[in-house]
């Protein structure tokens, strides 16, 4: 028989809850759990159940027909379903009052203090892996607040409030213990809502502040440390402690004792590493073994030399070095990059492994990997056996890293390809990934994207080069490609990239450089739009649907360096067939799963389900609009579309309320009269929502609705005319003081065919300027 207080009150005999009676025999058990093995006066279980004021006549008789009650339903339990010589649970009578006798085993409270009296032990003697494991497992006995049904009756316990403070300490100690494991990430969201919750426990505060600044949050962090201080001023006139002052003081001056010590990564993440694996937790982890055949590549720091092509094979097994071999300490931090997944591949049969034969090809591979790689700006992060993992986007032409890559994937392809005995496929990926840097230069990654990567190369035939939808989005103005049969979910997304259009090789950084005046225009709305919380709507048009195209991609770079700041929501452009209220929500919904890392080929339920209680929560109204879309998505398609846009529209609100939100919305001179419609009045009936909306078109938008973005004090327009021819030769652009930008924002488009609707750009253009224009 178990006893459980730690949330709602039970007792278990097997799988079963026993019924424990009315309310005030739950209340005697409750008070006599609370105090195991000791005696609790009757008058106190008098005073814990009845104010002395409302206290009848006959309370004390009520309290021994519960007692009595409880003897029977824990003797009858026990000698129907406890077997022989099992410890009975009594309950009896010892003046002053009364004594619950149980086994302290089987009461949660007991185990709850056990387990995390011993992890605080281990942590005290420098375990903290252990620590935190014990602690996880004491927190793991609570189900909710303490006795949660008796307090929700009015009922208001010291013994209670204890209990409350003892998890709270537990969950400090386990924080502490994770952060000292480099598990950051890990407990930053619990740490998040617990210090909102507990705004005065400046132990919990300052956890916070650590975990956010080990994650490249150093803002944020001192954001909490102000936060904290302003409470503690105006409601008890204090300071906080020479701790949490300390430790702002180490955060304001990059105290390098603050950066993470060890942080575990997914197996599969370590493959990917070999010896560029960069960080303490390096030297840490054991040595991943390697493959049967010869390993490709080995990496040390970013660029792996030539000479390396002519060691032997055993010399090229990666071995993670000790940290400070390495160049110490290792900083790292979230960012969107591009990831390019390369396999060569013996073109002989059998598995055995490689003939010797093929040695020199590929030592000569390994060569020609690296140099084309660093001839498209980027770098190789690790490799291991066939397999080789290179970033882009790390440098300064980042806004052209989905570009390069695809160019680098070709040009692997055409370089290996040609070697003999040797094939090549190659995927391209685009996301968020945590990047890691030591102080000497070596780069690593760490993040569920790589492991997207690996499980798209698994399908890749030999010779191609397949890239996810975001890339495809980013660079289909300058790549063929074609859909890719992958099942019935994934054949919309995966395109196989086949060749450059011939004459579409953008000049690196000046289109860019050439609009960076009305850029500029665009990010002063948006800076407009989050200090007065309101809604606006830039119309950006222009003839050129690719050029219109990229400047909306820079633009989202732009934003995206300061990702906290912002949120981009970027649905597909339309097709020359154009669409509809029902195609806008299928790409809203789209543009959504690509933008927040959700599972490209969940179901459309679940999607929805997450978008919803991210943005609504779990009350009523998330409940209605989670309803709503539910109805409405495939296969029912069960609610009027202008319906179901208004609770598109609602949700666009709650989530700008949490995070400013920018929604681009090109090739809207193809939409229906009902999109047009609905985008004019998300922009002139929202309030207290930091939302910009901009909207991509050609001038046909105005022929159609000539007042289109005029009158209400919350529009403006922009129009792209072509550039001048730009030079032959590649120009690279330095602007003084550019700095490489810490993040850029992920694409938050789906390719063509997306969700049965047709998507994509138009037909090829010129770079263009832009000018705006007053109306």
């Amino acid at each position: 028989m178990q006893f459980r207080i730690l949330g709602p009150l039970e007792v278990m005999s097997g799988d079963r809850a026993l019924s424990l009676g009315g309310f005030k025999q739950r209340a005697v058990l409750g008070l006599l759990l609370l105090r195991p093995n000791q005696v609790v006066a009757t008058s106190e279980l008098l005073g814990a159940l009845w104010p002395d004021e409302s206290r009848p006549m006959t309370a004390r008789k009520i309290v021994q027909n519960a007692v009595s009650g409880l003897r029977t339903t824990l003797s009858v339990h026990h000698t129907r379903d406890e077997p022989q010589g099992a410890g009975a649970p009594e309950l009896i009578t010892r003046a002053p009052g009364y004594v619950l006798r149980v086994d302290p085993a089987r009461l949660d409270m007991t185990r709850f203090d056990g387990k995390a009296t011993a992890g605080r032990a281990k942590l005290a003697a420098g375990e903290p892996a252990a620590a935190a494991e014990l602690l996880r497992e004491a927190l793991a006995e609570w189900r909710g607040p303490a006795l949660s049904d008796l307090m929700e009756q009015g009922l208001d316990w010291p013994e209670v409030a204890g209990l409350r403070q003892l998890r709270l300490d537990a969950m400090e100690y386990r924080f502490e213990a994770e952060l000292a494991c480099g598990r950051h990430h890990t407990v930053l969201g619990e740490l998040n809502s617990l210090a909102e919750a507990e705004p005065l426990r400046e132990r919990l505060s300052g956890q916070l502040m650590l975990a956010l600044y080990r994650c490249g949050r150093q803002a944020e962090a001192l954001d909490v440390f102000s936060r904290v201080r302003r409470a503690l001023v105006e409601e008890h006139g204090l300071e906080p402690s020479r701790d949490l002052q300390a430790l702002q003081r180490r955060i304001l001056h990059h105290d390098q004792e603050l950066t993470s010590p060890v942080e575990e990564v997914p197996a599969s993440v370590r493959l990917l590493h070999g010896a560029a694996a960069t960080g303490p937790s390096s030297a840490a982890r054991p040595a991943v073994a390697a493959p049967p055949a010869p390993p490709l590549l080995t990496v040390a720091g970013q660029q792996p030399e030539r000479a390396a092509a002519e060691a032997p094979a055993a010399a090229r097994t990666p071995h993670p070095a000790p940290a400070q071999a390495r160049g110490g300490p290792v900083l790292g931090r979230r960012r969107d990059v591009c990831v390019l997944l390369v396999r060569v591949r013996a073109r002989t049969g059998g598995g055995a492994g490689v003939p010797e034969q093929l040695d020199v090809p590929l030592n000569e591979a390994a060569a020609s990997l690296a140099e084309i790689v660093e001839a498209h700006e980027g770098t190789i992060v690790g490799s291991l056996g066939y397999l080789t993992a290179a970033l882009f986007g790390l440098r300064d032409d980042w806004a052209a890293a989905p570009l390069e890559a695809v160019r680098a994937a070709f040009a692997m392809r055409d370089s290996v390809g040609g070697l003999p005995g040797l094939g090549i496929e190659a995927v391209v990926t685009m996301g968020r990934a945590l990047v890691r840097e030591d102080s000497a230069g070596a780069v690593s990654v760490v993040g569920t994207l790589l492991d997207t990567a690996q499980h798209l190369l698994s399908d890749v035939p030999p010779g191609k080069v397949h890239v996810g939808p975001e890339v495809a989005a980013c660079t289909e103005g300058w790549v063929r490609y074609r859909k890719v049969a992958r099942g019935p979910d994934a054949a919309a997304k995966v395109r196989e990239a086949c060749a450059l259009h011939p004459r579409e090789v953008p000049v690196r950084g000046g289109e860019a450089h050439a609009r960076e005046h009305e850029l500029a225009i665009v990010s002063s709305h948006l800076d407009h739009s989050r200090h007065h919380h309101a809604p606006y709507l830039v119309t950006v048009l222009g003839d050129q649907d690719q050029s219109r195209s990229r400047f909306l991609t820079e633009f989202q770079h732009r934003v995206g360096r300061l990702p906290d700041e912002a949120r981009v929501l970027r649905p597909a452009a339309p097709e020359q067939g154009g669409y509809g209220l029902l195609g806008l929500t299928d790409a809203l919904l789209d543009a959504w799963a690509a933008s927040s890392g959700a599972r490209r080929d969940a179901p459309v339920d679940e999607l929805l389900t997450e978008l919803v209680r991210g943005a609504a929560g779990t009350g009523p109204t998330g409940d209605r609009l989670l309803r709503s879309l539910l109805v409405a998505a495939p296969p029912f398609h069960a609610a009027r579309p202008r319906a179901v846009m208004d609770v598109w529209k609602e949700l666009l609100v709650l989530c700008a309320r949490q995070l400013p939100l920018v929604l681009c919305l090109d090739g809207l001179h193809l939409a229906d009269e009902s999109v047009l419609d609905w985008v004019e009045e998300l922009v002139a009936t929202v309030e207290d929502a930091p939302l910009l909306v901009v909207a991509g078109a050609r001038p046909q938008l105005l022929g159609r609705r000539p007042l289109w973005g005029v009158g209400g004090g919350r529009t403006s327009m922009l129009s792209l005319a072509p550039l001048p021819e730009a030079p032959a030769a590649p120009l690279r652009v330095a602007a003084a003081g550019h700095r490489r930008p810490a993040v850029h924002q992920r694409v938050a488009e789906v390719p063509r065919q997306s969700r049965g609707q047709g998507w994509g750009a138009g037909p090829g253009d010129e770079p263009h300027v832009e000018r705006r224009i007053a109306r």
